[in-house]
């Protein structure tokens, strides 16, 4: 009885250590928010860091091809060039492709596979975003992120990552060409039209990391997709209920979104970064905004995850559609 007493304990206990990195995750991105509504400044808000801590912390296994120290280079690169894109005088539609240009250069030139960074370059071009206040979040909350993985690491409760450095080559730069093509092309409509939720920056680091040749994630895109849509509507609802209607402080949405999305990704076992994003996006768009942005982002979801399958089963879908265009030789009847 006393031996079964011991193993209910040790499991209980490993329970709560398999908890803790993802409580951690929850805490920095509640600061995270509180801090901003304290401050009276939503550049605070960096909804990617709930990506990054998902990946980085919540995950069993880090979900990039990265080292702490090139992790938080490349993103605090991305966010310094997305900022200094928005004082370009180029419309939204030119803009874009050109802040995925830059991003996807951050990334390749720091040999990691840290697509995060796409977004830390994409929101303040999509937003406007002219503050040093944006960059310097990005930095302090990534380092707290890290800081927090490497106490986890010494203290046993999470396996360090080895890093290899990623070698680009001529195979690499025409996937990272052809991803910021079809990106580009995707945005141009929503950028034209001011309607930017159907191209949520989460939602282009989505379509980067599924089209990936070496990711898994296409063979899982309906519950990445269900994901997205359960982050967006749960953000919605809870800044509208709580915060909008029943005038709590905005900490406290952020909080019961953040946790929803931690608890669906470990129930479904898809530590997808991207949905942590979509779940904190929402405590920094208008509230007249609010209603559509659920619709739109799975809209947009549903768009960048079909451009991933199109890349991913590209020569594929060439050879079956030269196939059909291609006439086929009449053969007259032989006459005896």
């Amino acid at each position: 009885m006393r031996i079964v007493t011991i193993a209910v304990k040790v499991k209980r206990l490993n329970r709560y250590k398999e908890m803790l990195p993802a409580a951690v995750s929850l805490i920095l991105a509640v600061c995270m928010v509180a801090a901003s509504e304290l401050m009276h400044d939503k550049e605070i808000i960096f909804p990617e860091i709930t990506a990054v801590a998902i990946g980085a912390l919540a995950a069993p296994k880090q979900a990039w091809n990265t080292s702490r120290l090139r992790l938080l280079l490349t993103i605090a690169s991305a966010a310094v060039l997305g900022v200094g894109l928005v004082f370009v005088p180029l419309a939204l539609a030119l803009k874009l492709p050109l802040a995925l240009l830059c991003a996807v250069a951050c990334v390749t030139v720091s040999g990691t596979g840290f697509l995060p960074a796409v977004s830390a370059c994409v929101l303040p071009v999509l937003l406007g975003t002219r503050s040093p206040v944006y960059i310097g979040s990005v930095v302090v909350m990534t380092s707290l992120i890290l800081l927090a993985q490497l106490i986890f690491e010494r203290c046993g409760l999470r396996e360090p990552y080895a890093f290899t450095p990623v070698k680009p080559d001529k195979q690499l730069y025409i996937l990272r060409l052809k991803q910021i093509a079809a990106a580009g092309v995707i945005c141009v409509i929503p950028a034209l039209t001011k309607e930017i939720f159907f191209i949520a920056p989460p939602l282009i680091v989505a379509f980067f990391e599924m089209s990936s040749p070496q990711s898994r994630l296409l063979g899982r895109a309906p519950t990445a997709v269900s994901l997205i849509v359960l982050a967006a509507v749960t953000g919605v609802l809870t800044r509208f209920v709580l915060a909008e209607k029943l005038g709590l402080p905005l900490a406290v949405p952020a909080a019961v979104s953040c946790a929803v999305i931690l608890v669906a990704v470990g129930r479904m076992k898809l530590y997808f970064p991207p949905c942590g994003a979509i779940a904190t996006l929402p405590f920094i768009i208008p509230e007249s905004a609010l209603l559509k942005f659920p619709f739109e982002a799975a809209a947009g979801m549903l768009v960048f995850t079909a451009a991933a399958f199109a890349l991913s089963n590209e020569r594929r879908i060439v050879r079956r559609v030269r196939a059909f265009i291609r006439p086929r030789k009449y053969a007259p009847p032989s006459v005896k």
